[in-house]
């Protein structure tokens, strides 16, 4: 699990750039996530300062980490998605979101080995017991998982539409542990890095570097081939 780690950054500044360099297509996406980064930024809730981010040739992603560890989650699926069913090239990042100082969010960014990180993540899922539904009303009602349209259903003349629902594990320490577990080796094996210099050799290897290079080299074949067919 040795990486490095960027600290105190300029957290949508640099996903900003990231997905300029790799997202080709979809890039409203990112709209989304700084919506939410913002959001989660200013929460008191421990957990939603510890993210997972992809981006990827055709749009990103912001998941909290705590639900991708939930099987069969939303989040959970998103992250597994990609490594599962297509070969997408994927830049992903684990986030710890700190502060908003000057009207920038700062935390740390780890790049991860997302291929690498999904099968680990695969072997340490928790299942989800219940869901706790916030409804129209304001009321907050935990039902079980497995019957939660079943429930839903027969609360919404009552309680008004659900308006989010928040997944609760089977076993909320086991989570935990393996939660702390996993952000403490990520840190610990971590060096620190320097941002600009990673930046600037993500650029040479992305793909719209890449497709830059493939044009250059075509626009160069095709003035070669002008220059010799001028000369006979």
């Amino acid at each position: 699990m040795a990486g490095v780690r960027f600290e105190d950054v300029d957290l949508l500044g640099a996903l900003s750039r990231i997905v300029d360099l790799h997202t080709q297509h979809y890039k409203e996406d990112f709209d989304l996530d700084k919506e939410l980064i913002s959001k989660l930024a200013v929460s008191e809730r421990s957990e939603d300062k510890q993210l997972l981010w992809m981006s990827r040739p055709c749009g990103t992603y912001t998941l909290r980490e705590r639900e991708v560890y939930l099987e069969g989650s939303h989040e959970n699926k998103v992250w597994r998605f990609y490594q599962e069913q297509t070969n997408d090239p994927v830049l992903a990042y684990a986030i710890s979101l700190k502060e908003v100082r000057d009207g920038k969010i700062f935390g740390d960014l780890y790049p991860l080995n997302y291929r690498e990180h999904v099968e680990r993540m695969k072997k340490l899922t928790c299942p989800i017991g219940n869901v706790a539904v916030a409804f129209e009303d304001g009321n907050v009602i935990t039902i079980p998982y497995q019957e939660r349209r079943q429930f839903m259903n027969r609360l919404m003349p009552e309680h008004g539409a659900p308006k989010t629902m928040t997944y609760l594990p089977e076993n909320e320490p086991e989570l935990m542990i393996i939660l702390k577990r996993e952000r403490l080796k990520r840190s610990y094996h971590a060096t620190a890095g320097n941002l600009e210099e990673y930046l600037d050799k993500l650029e040479k290897t992305t793909l719209r570097e890449k497709l830059k290079r493939a044009k250059t080299a075509v626009s160069t074949q095709e003035v070669s081939s002008h220059k010799r067919g001028l000369e006979r």
